[in-house]
C-alpha cells in the first residue's frame, strides 16, 4: 500500500475566498508525484470540495480523504 500526502489551495466559486485542502491517497498503485501536483494545478484551482474530490478519485482511483474547512464548516470527504 502507497499512501501520497498533499496540501493544496483552491479558490471557492461562490465568494472567491482560499480554501486550504488535506489530500490523502491510498492506492496499492504507483502515481507519480509530478502527474498528481500538476493534476491538481491544472484542474483544482477552482471549484466544490465535493466536485474536486470525485475529480481527484476518477483520476487517481484508490482510497483518498480529503478534508477542508469552509467557512467555519469541516468538510471531509471519503471515495473508495
Amino acid at each position: 500500500m502507497n499512501r501520497y500526502s498533499v496540501k493544496f489551495k483552491c479558490i471557492c466559486p461562490n465568494n472567491k475566498k482560499t480554501i486550504s485542502y488535506d489530500l490523502v491517497i491510498e492506492t496499492d498503485e504507483m502515481i507519480m508525484v509530478e502527474e498528481l501536483t500538476q493534476h491538481i494545478k491544472d484542474r483544482c484551482s477552482e471549484g466544490y470540495h465535493e466536485r474536486i474530490a470525485d475529480d481527484l478519485f476518477s483520476s487517481f482511483g484508490g482510497e483518498q480523504y480529503m478534508i477542508a474547512n469552509h467557512h467555519g464548516v469541516q468538510i471531509e470527504t471519503f471515495r473508495k
